[in-house]
């Protein structure tokens, strides 16, 4: 997989995010999501002509594209939204309650549904960048890409190496997360989708991640179907 073709490919299809910043985390995520899908077809088409440079939001989804495909998250081209992960995990929990002999909590379907929540953005997000570093920190020449074509936002370059060289614990995402079951299955689901082929560490990862939001085994297999797995 070619990082910078992929990088050039996220530029290339979201370039009307460049007004965006580190702070609509919201915002970014979705981006991210519906690129995801964008990026795959142009570096499959060969499209991966040199693009000018941007600045600000869409350099920063461009490099958490690269990212987050970084170990083959090609299952990432099963959403083109926040929204289509909260359908995702609905269906999920839909399902697991169905198979449940004893009747489990319902939860409406507008907890799954994207809002404009940024604390909710933001988790999702930082847990994707936690999942796609979890089999091994940022090597060098990543690094380097980052600080060479993070465009001119010098803070989204440093919130980007900090979230990715010293990631989220799982501790913590649960800690934000609560006791929000939507939340929690939209938060692991994503992390599933980043972790294509699973490493040792990622099979940990997600393992403690699945146990630390109290996440039932039976739930996790169906998230895991709808991951694609």
């Amino acid at each position: 997989m070619n990082f910078n073709d992929i990088l050039n490919g996220v530029l290339k299809s979201v370039g009307n995010t460049a007004s965006q910043s580190s702070s609509d985390l919201g915002s970014v995520l979705g981006s991210v999501l519906n690129s995801a899908k964008n990026t795959m077809g142009e570096v499959k088409a060969g499209n991966t002509d040199t693009i000018s440079k941007v600045g600000g939001g869409a350099a920063l989804v461009g490099i958490l594209s690269m990212v987050l495909g970084r170990n083959g998250g090609a299952n990432l081209t099963k959403l083109g939204s926040l929204a289509a992960l909260g359908s995702l995990a609905y269906k999920a929990y839909q399902d697991y309650q169905a198979s449940q002999s004893n009747q489990s909590t319902d939860i409406a379907q507008t907890a799954f549904e994207a809002d404009n929540s940024e604390e909710k953005g933001a988790i999702i997000l930082r847990t994707m960048i936690a999942a796609a570093v979890s089999d091994g920190a940022l090597d060098e020449n990543e690094e380097a890409l980052i600080l060479k074509e993070g465009g001119d936002n010098s803070d989204l370059q440093q919130w980007l190496i900090q979230e990715m060289n010293n990631p989220i614990s799982v501790e913590e995402i649960a800690k934000v997360v609560g006791n929000d079951t939507a939340l929690a299955t939209q938060v692991y689901l994503a992390a599933r989708l980043v972790c294509q082929d699973l490493s040792r560490k990622e099979i940990v990862f997600l393992a403690d991640l699945a146990e630390a939001l109290h996440l039932d085994e039976a739930l996790v297999e169906q998230l895991e179907k709808q991951a694609g797995f």
